[in-house]
């Protein structure tokens, strides 16, 4: 068996091995799309400088299997993007890619993530062999964007620069640590492909979604909801995921809009429930300080 660090020449191989391993709720990494094109834009967020991958290649040339890498250096965390692998061997190719990472991740990495699907018993097996512990449970939930609902579009706007300081503190109260600062946020808002709205009360910032495309897998997806706790349960979060699907119905192509949630939120769950979104996934993070 060799451990390779996967560059243009080979990451067709490992493209074809993910997809081909991903269809099966067995194996499955919940970072990844379900298609081949989706794994291949997918591939994207694990290539240098952001990450990178390891393929395991049998002495015949075939791909057995297959680990990436996405880095935060300013957080000092990796997402751990298998270990994938075939075969009867699977404990000891996903033994032999683990030690390729642990010898290549940077000396600010202190965190390590993995992420697959409730059904994925080997990887769970192996995250509590290697002391990661349970993290989180995350559902994802899609609805179909033919489901356009109603919304009230009023006290609703684009995001606008004034409001940056309100957002940054809403932002950090709802989701403090995340993966996306809100000053991130609205960088990535400017990009055609991704939206922010706020909605306002009386002047004041009370709400807000982030969204963005996936052509690959004709998808719109909602990063983040988030509504000030003093104004909910006035409609503001159904208002705001109605004027995404808007947005999401001019995009073409897309067939739905997808968003995920914490597995024990309840209150989420079913509002989204209430809103047209069904539960199609249930994943579960699993996390190791080194």
């Amino acid at each position: 068996m060799m451990i390779i660090k996967i560059d243009q020449s080979n990451l067709g191989d490992a493209i074809s091995l993910v997809a081909r391993l991903n269809e099966d709720p067995e194996h499955k990494i919940s970072y990844f799309g379900e298609t081949e094109g989706e794994i291949r834009a997918d591939f994207s967020a694990v290539q240098p400088p952001e990450g990178y991958g390891f393929l395991a290649t049998k002495e015949d040339g075939k791909a057995a299997g297959y680990f990436g890498i996405e880095l935060d250096l300013e957080l000092g965390r990796s997402w751990l993007f298998g270990p994938l692998a075939v075969g009867a061997d699977w404990d000891a190719i996903a033994e032999q890619l683990y030690q390729a990472v642990l010898a290549d991740l940077p000396a600010e990495i202190t965190d390590q993530e993995l992420y697959f699907q409730s059904q994925n018993r080997r990887l769970k097996e192996f995250a509590q062999r290697h002391g990661f512990t349970f993290h989180a449970e995350a559902a994802v939930l899609v609805r179909d964007v033919k489901l356009r609902g109603t919304g009230d579009a009023s006290g609703m706007i684009e995001f606008d620069g004034a409001y940056t300081p309100q957002l940054n503190a809403l932002h950090e109260a709802l989701f403090p640590n995340t993966y996306y600062s809100a000053g991130q946020l609205i960088e990535l808002a400017k990009a055609d492909d991704k939206q922010m709205l706020i909605h306002l009360n009386n002047g004041s910032l009370v709400g807000y979604i982030f969204i963005q495309l996936r052509p690959a897998s004709r998808d719109v997806y909602i990063d983040f909801l988030g509504v000030d706790p003093q104004h909910r349960r006035q409609g503001i979060a159904k208002d705001l995921v109605a004027q995404a699907v808007e947005w999401a119905v001019q995009k073409p192509y897309v067939e739905s809009i997808s968003l995920t949630v914490n597995g024990d939120n309840d209150a989420a769950i079913k509002l989204y429930h209430s809103l047209g979104f069904i539960t199609q996934t249930v994943s579960r993070a699993y996390r190791k300080r080194t």
